[in-house]
């Protein structure tokens, strides 16, 4: 069995512009869900040609690395896995009828859609004079906090 590119997720938490993110309507990401469902079912039967021609289908409706993500969260155990025969495509089809429902939705954001995170202010470098001027408070301190007297 030839394996499918698995895609993990983003796991990115700068801040998101909105305007790039791409919403799938639901009856295209059903049409995308049941041809990716046939690549399966070909490609596990050994009919590659025909397992290219339908992933090529679904990938023209999704955005790009939609239906590499879909594949690797088959490959992962979070969809079902279509099989050949009805009882084995019953779970694969009522994803499929869930998403031309809106129930299950996909949302693909571009990498660019990220906003790079605010630049941190300028580190400002202590002189080793200032810092000599506060070493005996540092110790004091640190001798108050472990409960030792200042050493004579």
């Amino acid at each position: 069995m030839a394996g499918w590119l698995n895609v993990g997720p983003l796991g990115d938490t700068r801040v998101m512009d909105r305007s790039r993110v791409t919403r799938v309507d639901g009856a295209v990401f059903a049409d995308a869900l049941f041809l990716i469902g046939q690549a399966w079912v070909k490609r596990d039967a050994g009919d590659v040609r025909g397992a290219g021609e339908d992933l090529a289908s679904a990938m023209a409706l999704v955005p790009d690395g939609t239906a590499e993500l879909i594949l690797g969260m088959i490959e992962a155990g979070d969809l079902p896995e279509p099989g050949a025969g009805p009882a084995a495509m019953d779970a694969w089809l009522e994803h499929c009828r869930q998403a031309g429902a809106g129930d299950f939705r996909l949302t693909s954001v571009r990498p660019s859609a990220f906003l790079k995170a605010p630049a941190a202010p300028p580190r400002q470098v202590e002189s080793e004079a200032d810092f000599l001027k506060r070493l005996p408070q540092i110790r004091a301190d640190a001798e108050a906090r472990h409960g030792t007297a200042p050493r004579i």
